[in-house]
């Protein structure tokens, strides 16, 4: 049984014979009903399936910095889905991840000049930006910072970071990391935050 969500000319969500009616971030769909499989898995599926797979395990433990990162990346995909879609595309060569092509955020606020990392002492990111005026950005804008080791999955984050105007922040992730190889990334929020920068790369770093 279905329902209309509009009156009889509108929408409608459930099965109504062979059509299936849902909708998806506000838009309405309609599908037929699917088929039980009866041949086997081709070569070309089955690589595809590895390669989500693959990609799926090592983006899910940044589920809370990727929903941020791609809010409205379009009308209709954003969040961790539009994450997955953009670096399934452009992070993986052969099925694997490739950690320096991946983006964590993506969007239209100018990053500022010299974003860099260092790793200190005692386990700690020095990260480090120009403070001078960036035209169609505000001062207060916040640093977002993931360090990550994608083999346990270990991801170490901070959203809503340092503002733009201090150029500089320190980022404790303790002896998580110790004798691990870890990817880091930095983007940043805007102060309203209506948006948010594309993510840079910024090294492979040893604990």
């Amino acid at each position: 049984m279905a329902k209309y969500l509009q009156g009889i000319i509108g929408a409608f969500s459930g099965k109504i014979g062979p059509v299936i009616g849902s909708s998806r971030n506000g838009v309405p769909y309609m599908k037929g009903r699917g088929t039980p499989r009866s041949g086997p898995v081709g070569e070309k599926e089955a690589e595809n399936r590895n390669k989500f797979a693959i990609g799926h395990a090592w983006l899910k433990p940044l589920l809370e910095v990727l929903r941020v990162g791609f809010a409205g990346y379009s009308r209709t995909t954003y969040g961790y889905n539009a994450a997955k879609s953009y670096n399934f595309k452009h992070a993986m060569e052969n099925g694997q991840v490739i950690p320096a092509m991946v983006k964590i955020s993506s969007g239209n606020l100018p990053l500022p000049e010299q974003l860099t990392a260092t790793l200190e002492d005692n386990f700690t990111f020095r990260f480090n930006w120009s403070s001078a005026y960036t035209e169609l950005a505000d001062r207060k804008d916040q640093l977002m910072v993931l360090v990550y080791h994608p083999e346990s999955r270990t991801a170490i984050y901070e959203i809503h970071g340092a503002f733009r105007e201090s150029g500089t922040q320190l980022f404790d992730v303790s002896s998580e990391i110790k004798g691990k190889a870890v990817h880091v990334y930095a983007a940043f929020i805007a102060a309203d935050r209506s948006r948010q920068s594309d993510s840079v790369y910024l090294g492979e770093f040893m604990g």
